[in-house]
């Protein structure tokens, strides 16, 4: 390893990656007026030339048979110890400015240490370390305190996947809850819409028994009125009996009256044919009595048998009105209870969102921490 150094302070040491342990001293100097000794530690086989050593600005060159070399380690801002130093200058292995650095990593964090700079491409790594190693319980100290960071970190990765894991178990589970959700929401409108069918129906029976009670207030007016004409019928028939019956005794009583006194026999006969005429007038009018009477009382039985046609009819649709009733009825509470379930596994959804909203926020929360 090559590289130049002109060094301020307690030293520089050059180092592996393993422990340093072959330290050697080359070279105590003065460099100018007013600068302190500068004590130059290198590894063996380790070569120096200086181009001037008179001159305030000259350069230490460094090289080495060493392969070894240190990757630049993780590092810290110190605003005392950071940058380039115009008063020392020592190039890396690329021959360009090296940089002063505070390493922040294992246990060589808090040591200081000049570096490559180079950004982009290949590293050389740790040029020279300016700090002296720690000693072995504040090494120790340092590994442990890292392991520790190191584990927290495995840890919070780990809390980081099983976060992740359950979000993803949660936002799947939020699936299934609002597919049963949308799937419910459907049965509740599929439910709503056979309810207004239902009421469709309702009306239409409703419609039908007033039609029907109409038609049955009709039918008892017309009863009505035919057992009132039966009833004057009957009242009129009364009045031709007891007709048919006065005339009868009258006759009876004429003839009983002339057998009594003697009437002559033309009288007799005379007044036999006018009571024959009679008889027949009033036989004739009893017949044609009759023959009303029979048809009054054919209509009224035609009558009578439409009324127990209508009543039955009236009956039968009242029975089928009750069972549709009683039917809807049942419907009706079958189709609350549904809904009272729907209500029911709808807040129950509603609960399992809301507690997977508040998990989904404690999960968030510990993510943005």
């Amino acid at each position: 390893m090559t590289g130049g150094a002109r060094f301020w302070g307690r030293g520089v040491m050059a180092a592996s990656s393993r422990r340093l342990t072959a330290w050697r001293p080359l070279l105590l100097r003065r460099v100018g007026k007013n600068r302190p000794p500068t004590v130059v530690l290198l590894l063996p086989d380790a070569m120096v030339s200086w181009s001037d050593e008179t001159s305030e600005d000259s350069v230490l060159n460094i090289s080495s048979s060493c392969d070894g070399i240190i990757k630049l380690l993780a590092t810290m801002h110190d605003p005392n110890f950071n940058g380039t130093d115009a008063d020392v200058n020592v190039l890396c292995e690329h021959g360009e400015l090296a940089e002063r650095f505070v390493a922040f990593e294992g246990m060589h964090t808090g040591r200081r240490f000049i570096g490559c700079a180079k950004k982009e491409g290949i590293n050389c790594g740790v040029v020279q370390w300016i700090d002296f190693e720690w000693p072995d319980s504040m090494e120790k100290a340092l590994a442990k305190l890292w392991d520790m960071y190191e584990e927290t970190k495995s840890a919070r990765t780990n809390d980081n996947l099983e976060s992740s894991f359950a979000i993803h178990n949660l936002t799947e589970e939020k699936k299934k809850l609002q597919e049963n959700y949308d799937s419910l929401y459907a049965d509740v409108n599929a439910l709503l819409n056979a309810q207004q069918e239902r009421g469709v129906e309702l009306t239409n029976q409703k419609e039908q028994k007033q039609y029907l009670e109409v038609k049955i207030v009709e039918l008892e007016t017309v009863v009505g009125n035919l057992k009132a004409e039966l009833s004057k019928k009957e009242e009129e028939k009364k009045k031709l009996q007891e007709n048919y019956v006065s005339l009868y005794a009258d006759v009876n009583s004429l003839l009983d009256a002339q057998q009594q006194r003697g009437v002559e026999l033309n009288n007799q006969k005379e007044q036999k044919e006018y009571v024959d005429v009679k008889i027949v007038e009033l036989e004739t009018v009893v017949g044609n009595l009759k023959a009303e009477l029979s048809k009054t009382e054919e209509e009224k039985k035609k009558m009578l048998q439409n009324y127990e046609t209508l009543k039955n009819l009236t009956c039968a649709q009242a029975n089928v009105i009750r069972n549709l009733k009683f039917n809807h009825l049942k419907e009706k509470e079958r189709l609350t209870e549904e809904r009272l379930k729907l209500q029911y596994h709808i807040s129950e959804l509603q609960k399992s969102e809301e507690k997977i909203k508040f998990k989904l926020q404690g999960v968030k929360a510990i993510l943005d921490e």
